[in-house]
C-alpha cells in the first residue's frame, strides 16, 4: 500500500501515547498523541460516513489551529487529498480555486460558510463538529487524468507570474522526503516544544507534518500579541519558534520585559526577507540570532541557517545535504538565478498539467527558482533579488499581476503596476502601486480605490499606497518594469 502520512503519525502516537502533542496557552491545556489520534480517527469515520472516498480532493476552509491539523490528518486517513482554501481570501479569489482545481467536497467553518457557498453549488451538508460542516460540492472542472497516478496529499493553488493559475501537487512521498531532508539540520524530536505562529494554509507540508512525524509538541498561542507569544514560549519552555518577521517584531516591541526561555535553540524566521534592523533589534532585546530559511512550495526547505553567528545574519544558510545548488551567473558576475535539485520536489503543476519529469527535463534536472542569489566563502546563500517579483505581506504571498488586473478594471485607470517596498514595518513588505489615469477622467481618492479593491482582493493584497504617474515603464519586449525609481510622479 502507498505511503500515508496519517499512518506515520499513528505510528508515532503508538510509540508515545501520553506525550503532549498540542500545548495551549495555559500549562494544563494539553492534548496527548493518543488523544489526538482518537480525534483524527473519529473525524475519519464521520468523513467516510459522509461519502469521502479514496482519491477525492477535499477543500479545507478553516482557521489555523488544532482542528485544522485534525481535519488534514482525517482526510489523509481516508486516503483523500487536501486543497487549502485560505481563510483570508475573498469569495472571488476562492471562486478562482474552484475554477481551476477539481474539488469534490469541502470542510468549512460554519461562521464563514456563506463565503464558500458563493464559490460552488452545495448538494449535501453534513455536520462534523459544532464549528465545522462537510459539504458535498458540484465540481466546476475535471481533474487532470494524470493525477490518478500520484498519491496526492496536497494541492496548493497559486496564481502564476504570467497570470496563468496553477496548483502545486505534492504527494505523501514527496512531503515525507522533504521533512526528512530538513530534519538532518533541524533535528526535531520528542524533546522539542515548538511555538507555531504561521498560517497552516501556507506552511503545513514541511513544518506541521514534521512535528507530528518526529514526535514534537506544538505550542498554539491564543493570539499574536507580543506578550502572549513570549508568555507561551516561556510557560512551555519552547525549544523552537517558527514565525514570520512580523511575529518577531511583535515580540521585540513588547514593553513588558518578558524574556525568551533558555531552552530555545532555534528561532526560525520564514515567509519573507528579514530586514537587517529587525534582526539587530531582536538580538539587542533577547541576545539571540534569528535563523532564516529558504522555503519554496515546489521544493520544501532546501536551505536553513542554523548558525548562531551574527556575521551570517542575512543568509538563508547552506544548502541541505539532500539538495544541490547551482547559480546561473552571467559572465563576470558573482550572483545569478538559483537552481536546485534534490529530494521532495513537487510531483506536478496541476493546471496546466506539467509533471516533475517534464519540468526537470526542460532544465537538465534542475529546478529554476526565479530567485537571484550569491554565495559567500563559507557556502552560505544570500537571496539578493526576486526575479519572479512575488510580494509577501505578513507572511502571505501573492503576485503583482493579480492586483494589477483588478486595478486596471477600474473605470478611471488606464494601467497599473504593483510592487513590494522594502521599508521598516511590523506588517512586513507593503505593496505599493503606480497608476496611470485615463484621459478626461477624474482621479479617485485612495479611500475610493481601497473600497473598490476590497470587493475583489484579500486585505493583504490591497496596496498601501496609490501613486499616480504620467506613464509606466516597459522593457523592449513590452513587459512592465516594476521599478519605482524609473517612474515619474505627478
Amino acid at each position: 500500500m502507498n505511503l500515508n502520512l496519517a499512518e506515520c503519525f499513528f505510528q508515532q502516537a503508538r510509540q508515545q501515547p501520553g506525550h503532549p502533542l498540542i500545548l495551549g496557552q495555559e500549562l494544563d491545556d494539553k492534548t496527548s498523541y493518543a488523544e489526538f489520534q482518537a480525534e483524527v480517527e473519529s473525524l475519519s469515520g464521520k468523513l467516510r460516513d459522509a461519502g469521502v472516498n479514496p482519491g477525492d480532493n477535499i477543500g479545507l476552509h478553516y482557521q489555523s489551529g488544532r482542528d485544522y491539523i485534525a481535519f488534514v490528518y482525517a482526510i489523509w486517513n481516508c486516503r483523500a487529498c487536501v486543497t487549502p482554501l485560505p481563510f483570508e481570501l475573498t469569495a472571488t479569489e476562492k471562486q478562482q480555486i474552484f475554477q481551476y482545481i477539481h474539488i469534490d467536497a469541502a470542510i468549512s467553518s460554519v461562521k464563514l460558510l456563506d463565503q464558500l457557498l458563493g464559490s460552488a453549488a452545495e448538494t449535501k451538508a453534513f455536520p462534523l463538529t459544532e464549528q465545522a460542516v462537510y459539504l458535498k460540492l458540484n465540481a466546476q472542472c475535471e481533474a487532470p487524468p494524470q493525477l490518478a497516478g500520484i498519491n496526492a496529499a496536497f494541492i496548493r493553488f497559486t496564481s502564476g507570474t504570467t497570470g496563468d493559475a496553477k496548483g502545486v501537487v505534492l504527494s505523501h512521498e514527496s512531503i515525507f522526503e522533504r521533512i526528512h531532508a530538513a530534519n538532518q539540520i533541524l533535528e526535531i524530536g520528542a524533546k522539542d516544544r515548538i511555538l507555531w505562529l504561521l498560517s497552516m494554509d501556507y506552511h503545513f507540508a514541511v513544518s506541521i507534518v514534521a512535528y507530528l512525524t518526529f514526535g514534537a509538541s506544538i505550542i498554539l498561542p491564543k493570539n499574536g500579541f507580543g506578550i502572549t507569544l513570549l508568555t507561551a514560549a516561556s510557560r512551555h519552555q519552547a525549544t523552537l519558534i517558527y514565525g514570520s518577521p512580523t511575529h518577531y517584531a511583535m515580540m521585540t516591541q513588547d514593553d513588558s520585559n518578558a524574556s525568551l526561555p533558555p531552552e530555545l535553540r532555534l528561532a526560525i524566521v520564514t515567509t519573507t526577507a528579514l530586514h537587517e534592523d529587525a534582526a539587530a533589534n531582536f538580538y539587542q532585546r533577547f541576545g539571540r540570532v534569528l535563523n532564516e530559511t529558504y522555503g519554496i512550495i515546489e521544493l520544501g526547505l532546501p536551505a536553513i541557517n542554523v548558525s548562531q553567528s551574527r556575521d551570517k545574519q542575512g543568509s538563508v544558510g547552506r544548502i541541505l545535504p539532500d539538495y544541490a545548488l547551482r547559480l546561473d551567473c552571467p559572465p563576470g558576475q558573482q550572483q545569478g538565478e538559483i537552481t536546485i535539485k534534490g529530494k521532495g520536489m513537487l510531483d506536478a503543476y496541476y493546471s496546466p498539467w506539467r509533471s516533475r519529469e517534464t519540468l526537470l527535463q526542460q532544465n537538465g534536472g534542475w529546478f529554476r527558482t526565479g530567485d537571484l542569489g550569491r554565495l559567500d566563502g563559507d557556502g552560505f546563500l544570500y537571496i539578493v533579488g526576486r526575479s519572479k517579483e512575488m510580494i509577501s505581506v505578513g507572511g502571505m504571498k501573492f503576485f503583482p499581476e493579480e492586483v494589477e488586473a483588478v486595478l486596471e478594471k477600474h473605470p478611471t485607470i488606464q494601467s497599473a503596476t504593483v510592487f513590494g517596498v522594502q521599508e521598516k514595518s511590523s506588517w512586513g513588505e507593503p505593496a505599493w502601486s503606480h497608476l496611470v489615469l485615463k484621459e478626461n477622467e477624474a482621479q479617485p481618492s485612495e479611500d475610493e480605490l481601497r473600497t473598490y479593491c476590497k470587493q475583489y482582493l484579500a486585505a493583504h493584497k490591497i496596496p498601501a499606497r496609490f501613486l499616480w504617474v504620467r506613464q509606466l515603464s516597459y522593457t523592449a519586449s513590452g513587459k512592465k518594469i516594476r521599478n519605482p525609481d524609473k517612474l515619474r510622479h505627478f
